[in-house]
């Protein structure tokens, strides 16, 4: 499925010369691996049992399950991604129309945590990505911050291309991008019965469930990783106690 190009999923981008962080390159790396994957080898064998949305075209049914996966309760979004820039984990939980919260990480730069509820971000990097980015700057800022969450809105520039991952909006418009859509015939997935769904014009697959109410499972690429969904999963939503945020202005949020 067509999705923009990778980026570098990271926070901030360097350290000014004052010591606060510069405008990040944004995690909207995630959201374009998200539909860059490509078609995973065999998504077309044959069906087995029942056909629940026998009818519908590829694009129908994409378009149901990705609206469907806006209005649901909640949701976590994991999974492993390799990029050429480096190999990510991505761990989030959703409240569609509220935030989300979780974790995101890069093999050897670091992870951070981060809660968006609303307009309020609350990101806390590890000392490992303070270290990736800041250099010798890094023990002050680790100093400074003391392994609490930075706190400011999360429209701030610095940090919006990673809180627009808890965007659901944002989220649901990469996965409907794709025109022309080919389904395969339902298969065994994941324990249940899944339809999977390729953009024909630049792969990707995608796979959701073979129900009168299609639900999204997962993407995935043998080469690039995957990223699996949970419906209805548990999640909360609950800003960082105060004695465990510092006002992130001060470093650039």
């Amino acid at each position: 499925m067509p999705y923009p190009a990778a980026g570098e999923l990271v926070v901030v981008s360097a350290v000014s010369s004052q010591g606060r962080p510069a405008a990040g390159r944004g995690a909207r790396a995630l959201i374009g691996w998200i539909a860059a994957v490509v078609a995973v080898a065999g998504c077309a064998s044959g069906s087995a049992g029942r056909d629940a949305l026998a009818g519908q075209s590829g694009k129908q049914i994409l378009d149901n399950a990705v609206s469907n996966l806006k209005t649901d309760p909640s949701f976590t979004m994991s999974g492993d991604v390799i990029q050429p820039s480096g190999a990510f984990t991505v761990d989030l939980g959703y409240l569609p129309a509220r935030g989300c919260t979780g974790t995101v990480a890069q093999a050897g730069k670091g992870s951070f945590a981060m809660t968006v509820i609303g307009a309020t971000a609350w990101v806390r990097p590890d000392n490992a990505f303070w270290r990736s980015i800041a250099g010798r700057q890094a023990p002050a800022l680790i100093s400074a911050v003391g392994g609490k969450y930075l706190k400011g809105p999360a429209s701030n520039r610095n940090v919006a291309g990673l809180t627009s991952l808890c965007d659901v909006n944002t989220l649901a418009s990469q996965l409907q991008m794709p025109s022309a859509v080919e389904r395969a015939p339902a298969k065994p997935f994941a324990g249940s019965l899944a339809v999977p769904l390729t953009d024909r014009a630049k792969g990707g697959t995608l796979y959701v469930t073979d129900s009168a109410r299609p639900q999204v499972i997962q993407l995935r690429n043998s080469k690039s990783g995957k990223i699996t969904f949970h419906i209805d999963a548990p999640v909360t939503l609950t800003p960082p106690p105060p004695g465990q945020t510092v006002n992130g202005s001060k470093f650039g949020l």
